[in-house]
């Protein structure tokens, strides 16, 4: 009865997403393996929330423009696109 009542937690689909297979090759590029590279703001782990918030804000940018596109509204909203800084709570 439970087992037909068991949802797919947090967790389990999140060990989906970041398998074994997925995380190991990030972490073999690693030099040292101590918290800081792994964890700091300029190691792995930061590196991919930076690229992951870089990905966001394209998306977001890009996803006006097309669905304007496929409604045949043209106009001069935006001229492409600029740089961002994004301050975390780190500074950086």
């Amino acid at each position: 009865m439970i087992d037909k009542m068991k949802k797919d937690t947090p967790r389990t689909q999140s060990s989906k997403i970041f398998s074994d297979e997925r995380i190991d090759p990030l972490l073999s590029q690693v030099q040292s393996k101590d918290a800081e590279s792994l964890l700091g703001e300029t190691g792995l782990a930061g590196q991919l929330k930076k690229r992951l918030a870089e990905r966001m804000l394209e998306a977001e940018l890009n996803h006006p423009l097309a669905e304007q596109s496929a409604q045949g509204k043209t106009g001069n909203h935006r001229n492409g696109s600029s740089a961002k800084t994004v301050i975390t709570p780190a500074g950086d």
